[in-house]
């Protein structure tokens, strides 16, 4: 039988897999225990699969899961929900130094045993535990760190704002993104309580986005600046046309003909001069 081709079953019938080899990284290993888990609808087995196919640190909020599925943002919250209550998907809040709180996921294979659960069925109830380290489980994906947040004046204002609003919890990403804005603020003369007050003030239900918020009053709300000083004062320009004083000869009267002209010393006037007239001695 041509090997291109699936096998067909002669008396019954039933499903037949016709696959094409696929490389590594064509492909990703995927537990039957979560695509075949009856507690879990098929959404909710289907989104398990995707998330097990991404690469480690690949965000996978409810939007961008959104973004790449034809669901709605209710239907896939409530497939994370049933991954999360079968143990595939575990969600962890961690309040970094700086007191802001981001969101750690960790996505498996296997759904996570409780702890009055036996992590091993095939155990002879008689037999006396020995007091072993439990077996080695597959490490959790590494995400990558958050971004360093600088412990300044800006940064706790903007982890504060969730003491004020608990919708508005920042992850550290969006708080060194925030944080220039901030300062800017500061920079006009405005304290802690009035930037407060005017991120925090008239928000809107539902909040789906506190980050975009904040970023938008921060750019476009800004203040007029206050206790600044007052700009220098501008340079007198130098004046493009002006009065030029020239020295003009006084008024003389000829010596040989009483007539009047202008000169610097007395004597005769040009007429008298060409004619060859002799000036008369002083």
């Amino acid at each position: 039988m041509d090997s291109q081709h699936p096998s067909v079953p002669s008396a019954r019938g039933g499903v037949i897999h016709d696959n094409v080899p696929l490389a590594e990284s064509e492909s990703t290993r995927i537990s039957n225990r979560l695509l075949q888990d009856p507690r879990l609808s098929f959404l909710a087995r289907g989104l398990g699969g995707f998330i097990q196919s991404l690469p480690a640190g690949t965000n996978i909020s409810i939007r961008t899961l959104t973004a790449a599925a034809a669901e709605g943002e209710v239907r896939v919250a409530a497939a994370l929900r049933e991954l999360e209550a079968a143990g595939y998907l575990e969600r962890r809040r961690l309040r970094l130094p700086g007191g802001c709180l981001v969101t750690r996921t960790v996505s498996r294979n296997t759904a996570r045993a409780s702890d009055d659960e036996d992590p091993d069925p095939d155990l002879d109830p008689d037999r006396t535990p020995v007091p072993d380290p439990e077996p080695a489980r597959e490490a959790p994906p590494q995400l990558p760190a958050e971004p360093p947040v600088p412990d300044d004046r800006a940064t706790r204002l903007l982890c504060s704002l969730s003491r004020v609003d608990p919708r508005l919890t920042l992850s550290a990403r969006d708080v060194v993104r925030l944080t220039p804005g901030v300062r800017k603020w500061f920079a006009r003369g405005l304290d802690d309580e009035e930037i407060t007050g005017e991120l925090t003030a008239r928000l809107p239900t539902p909040l789906t986005h506190p980050a975009g918020l904040l970023a938008h009053r921060l750019t476009n709300l800004v203040p007029p600046a206050r206790f600044l000083p007052p700009p220098p004062d501008p340079q007198p320009a130098a004046p493009r046309w002006g009065i030029k004083f020239h020295h003009v000869p006084a008024f003389m009267s000829c010596d040989n003909c009483d007539r009047t002209f202008r000169s610097s010393t007395p004597g005769l006037c040009e007429r008298c001069e060409a004619s060859g007239v002799a000036p008369t001695a002083a």
